[in-house]
C-alpha cells in the first residue's frame, strides 16, 4: 500500500458491471500485494447489483472509485480509469481475474531494472470453471527483455492482468481508441505499445485467468482481431510490411489448423501447421510462439477425442 513518503509506483484499474461475486474475489487479490505501492481504481459501469454499495463500504485511502450512470464500454471506463492514475505504472484487471501474491512486486521490479521497455508481462494460471480444470499457460520460464512485433503479428497476446504498462506510454498512445474493437482492444493496445520498446517478459505467474460461461466472444472476434491486425501493420514502415503480412498468414493457418483439429481432421491440421512454419519459420523459434502453438493444437486434439466431461477433476 502507498505510505504518504513513497512515491506510488503502480495504479490498478478495475472495470466492472454487476458481477459483484467475481469483483470481491480480484479486489482482495489486490489488497493482499506487498512490496511495493500501489493504489487500486474501480470503475463501476452503471451496475444494477449491490456493487456500489460494496464499493462504498470498503473505500479507503488505497481504494479510489468512479461510477457511471449508464452503461457504456469497457473501453470509456478503462480510460476513465487512467484519467484517475497516479502511479509511474498501470496494469488493467479484469473484474472476474485475480493476481497472484507479489504479482505487482514481480512485474514493477522488471520494469524499475529494465528501464528501456514499455511494459512487463507475467506468467498466467488459466481457470476452466466450467470444466473444474487449470493449468498455467504456456509462458518462458527465464527472464528475457525482447521486442515481441513479430509475436503479437502472428497472434501471440497476453490478457491484461498480465500485463503492467509504464504509465507515461499509455497516455502517449491516448489510452483505449477504437470501442468498436471490443473484445480485442486489448490486443490493439499491445500492438501500439510494443511498437515503442521492448517488453520484459517475467517468467513468474502473476494472475489466474478464468474462463467462464458469462464471457461473452461476438460471432465476428476473428474479423475484429485481423481488423486490428491490419491496423497495425499499416502503421509499419512500408519495408517492413511485406513480413507483417506473411508472420499474419502463418498465424491465420494455425487458427485454421486448430479448427481442423476441433473438428476432428488431425491429419489436415497437421499439414497446414507444417504450411505456417514453412512461411515463416523464424517465427517458431521464439520463446512466446513455438510451445504455444503446440499447446493450442494439442488441447484441441485432446477436447476433441477426450470430451471434456471426461477429463473433468483432472487439473
Amino acid at each position: 500500500m502507498q505510505a504518504n513518503s513513497t512515491p506510488l509506483q503502480v495504479s490498478v484499474v478495475v472495470t466492472t458491471r454487476n458481477r459483484l461475486d467475481f469483483l470481491k474475489q480480484c479486489v482482495d487479490s489486490v489488497l493482499c500485494q506487498r512490496g511495493v505501492t500501489w493504489e487500486l481504481i474501480i470503475v463501476d459501469d452503471a451496475s444494477t447489483d449491490p456493487t456500489r454499495t460494496w464499493l462504498a463500504s470498503i473505500a479507503g485511502m488505497t481504494l479510489r472509485t468512479h461510477y457511471f450512470n449508464a452503461r457504456g464500454e469497457r473501453c470509456r471506463a478503462r480510460n476513465q480509469g487512467l484519467s484517475m492514475a497516479q502511479g509511474r505504472y498501470i496494469m488493467f484487471l479484469d473484474d472476474d481475474d485475480w493476481l497472484w501474491p507479489n504479482a505487482l512486486e514481480s512485474l514493477a521490479a522488471a520494469l524499475n531494472e529494465h528501464p528501456g521497455a514499455v511494459a512487463a508481462t507475467g506468467a498466467r494460471w488459466d481457470v476452466f470453471a466450467d470444466e473444474n480444470y487449470a493449468r498455467r499457460d504456456a509462458h518462458p520460464r527465464r527472464l528475457l527483455e525482447r521486442n515481441i512485433q513479430d509475436e503479437l503479428l502472428f497472434g501471440w497476446s497476453a490478457v491484461s492482468g498480465q500485463n503492467l504498462y509504464r504509465t507515461s506510454i499509455i497516455r502517449a498512445i491516448g489510452g483505449y481508441t477504437d470501442d468498436s474493437l471490443v473484445p480485442c482492444e486489448d490486443r490493439d493496445l499491445w500492438l501500439k505499445v510494443a511498437a515503442r520498446g521492448s517488453v520484459v517478459i517475467v517468467p513468474q505467474r502473476v494472475m489466474s485467468y478464468r474462463y467462464h460461461g458469462a464471457q461473452v466472444r461476438p460471432p465476428g472476434i476473428a474479423h475484429l482481431r485481423n481488423r486490428v491486425m491490419g491496423k497495425a501493420i499499416q502503421a509499419l514502415p512500408k519495408e517492413r510490411r511485406r513480413r507483417a503480412f506473411a508472420l499474419r498468414r502463418s498465424g491465420r493457418m494455425i487458427e485454421q489448423a486448430e479448427t481442423e483439429m476441433s473438428q476432428g481432421n488431425p491429419l489436415t491440421a497437421c499439414w497446414i501447421a507444417c504450411s505456417a512454419v514453412y512461411n515463416s519459420p523464424g517465427i517458431f523459434a521464439s520463446p512466446l510462439i513455438g510451445e504455444w502453438v503446440f499447446r493450442r493444437l494439442a488441447g484441441r486434439f485432446y477436447r476433441r477425442f477426450f470430451p471434456p466431461s471426461a477429463a473433468a477433476g483432472s487439473g
